[in-house]
């Protein structure tokens, strides 16, 4: 049961993200407005040797789309925020941990991409008369996989940075490549053997990988292992890199 204290930090915590306009544009908004642009662009068209639909093949993406947006545009300036206002300082002569930042702060990252997969599903059904995924439990574990990686290189980005619009510019930046070299929007065929090249070292690129396996009832294929591996790793190194750098950063 959660004490008092977190419920409190929680709500507060809460609060101050839905006040941020910007913010909530990229984590609710965007991603939202892709699928629906994207998908009365191309919805009639069929893609790879499988001639998936837009909806089997991109619905996955664009979940995938609203974890990187909590990412970049939640987590880590959530975190540089608070550092700029010193309230992790504050917090130190508190009874309330870290741990509990933490896990505050990855709740509110987890209700915020629910509530951006409610969208994407919402628009699934309108535009093409389908809502759930034909293996759910797949979808569900390559979420949980993405989101360990991606969250967690959102904290290590948070945890690198001392200022606000620092973070930000560096999370605009950093946007830009992860969405349009992942093979989420724009079809990797389309890019010649440079960028290709490129993607593959992108961490997005296995994210999506991993999320459209998922959808087709593939994660436990041969094909899946790469984009599992690369993910869960990514996802270490973050984690190890944000405990090594965050609590000299927060002071």
């Amino acid at each position: 049961m959660l004490s008092k204290k977190f419920r409190a930090y929680l709500v507060f915590d809460s609060k101050v993200y839905f006040q941020e306009p910007m913010v909530l544009f990229f984590a609710l908004i965007f991603p939202a407005a892709m699928y629906l642009a994207f998908g009365m662009l191309f919805g009639d068209s069929t893609y790879g040797s499988a001639r998936n639909s837009y909806y089997d093949e991109y619905t996955a993406s664009f979940l995938g789309i609203i974890l990187l947006n909590t990412a970049l545009f939640n987590i880590a300036p959530s975190l540089v925020v608070y550092k700029e206002l010193g309230f992790f300082r504050r917090l130190m002569v508190t009874p309330l941990s870290i741990n509990s930042i933490v896990f505050s702060t990855l709740v509110k990252a987890f209700i915020i991409f629910i509530l951006g997969m409610v969208e994407v599903f919402f628009l699934g059904w309108l535009m093409f008369d389908r809502i759930i995924p034909e293996y759910p439990l797949q979808v569900i574990f390559g979420l949980a996989i993405s989101a360990f990686s991606l969250f967690a290189f959102g904290f290590m980005l948070g945890s690198l940075f001392k200022r606000s619009n620092s973070v930000f510019s560096a999370s605009v930046l950093i946007f830009q490549p992860m969405l349009f070299l992942s093979g989420a929007t724009i079809p990797l065929e389309t890019f010649n053997q440079l960028f290709l090249m490129i993607a593959q070292v992108i961490p997005m690129y296995h994210v999506v990988e991993l999320l459209r396996l998922s959808w087709s009832g593939q994660l436990y294929s041969e094909a899946a292992i790469v984009p599992v591996v690369v993910s869960v790793v990514i996802g270490v190194i973050c984690i190890f890199v944000a405990n090594r750098t965050f609590e000299k950063s927060a002071v």
